[in-house]
């Protein structure tokens, strides 16, 4: 998807035919390697081919965790009985319910994103780890790869589609339905909406890369945050008490 020296982002995701299906990305540091988000044991055998075409798997050396969800997670039981000394990044709300893949007093290395809200890699890119409370799970956490101005942005902007391409071609307005079908049901309100997008200020993106549904590119970049500023979802469809 992005080179830019020796720092490479791969979309290593699944082929599943289902509406609902889940991106899987790389980053590929020099020789080191961190899993964005690694999907359902369902989809695991299929990943690791994916990344065995691109480096070792020995290289990889952590596994960004943005929510607990099955459909995005529970892979990490896979990567962990593969190579126990991966280390977990993700926020410590997040950390207490993913404990739970794992069996009863085992442990795995964990990357507390509150205490160290960035990562500076071998090539020198820097990870910044930005909360998305309740968008749509409380501890929820984004990647900003400061470097390719890139952002991992979770559940935050997914689509729900069978008719699905990796990035977004069409005309954006004609992509909002298939938002909506997941941010109405999924994401708390307006107001966690608008929170998240107040770490953008000062923060240039030109790539938005989900969990579920399709990249989009920087042409849309500022459209899809007016989506997001404006959008009416959760407990905005609530009526009034």
């Amino acid at each position: 998807l992005i080179e830019k020296g020796f720092h490479k982002i791969y979309w290593v995701g699944t082929t599943s035919s289902q509406a609902l299906r889940s991106n899987i990305y790389l980053i590929k540091d020099k020789k080191d390697g961190i899993i964005i988000d690694c999907g359902s044991r369902g989809e695991f055998q299929e990943t690791l081919a994916r990344i065995k075409q691109i480096m070792p798997i020995n290289n990889i050396t952590k596994i960004f965790v943005n929510h607990q969800d099955p459909d995005v997670t529970s892979a990490m039981i896979d990567w962990l009985q593969l190579n126990p000394n991966i280390e977990i990044i993700t926020s410590p709300v997040i950390n207490v319910l993913i404990q739970h893949y794992i069996e009863d007093g085992k442990q795995y290395k964990f990357f507390n994103t509150e205490q160290k809200p960035s990562l500076t890699l071998e090539s020198g890119a820097v990870l910044e780890f930005i909360p998305s409370p309740f968008m749509h799970s409380p501890g929820a956490v984004t990647i900003y790869d400061r470097f390719t101005k890139t952002l991992f942005s979770g559940d935050i902007w997914a689509s729900i589609s069978l008719e699905w391409n990796l990035i977004l071609k069409d005309n954006f307005d004609e992509h909002i339905e298939s938002m909506n079908l997941f941010h109405q049901d999924y994401i708390a309100s307006n107001k966690v909406c608008r929170n998240f997008l107040m770490n953008f200020k000062d923060r240039e993106v030109t790539n938005i890369m989900p969990q579920h549904g399709s990249i989009i590119l920087e042409d849309n970049v500022k459209n899809a945050f007016n989506y997001i500023k404006n959008l009416k979802c959760g407990s905005d469809l609530m009526r009034d008490i």
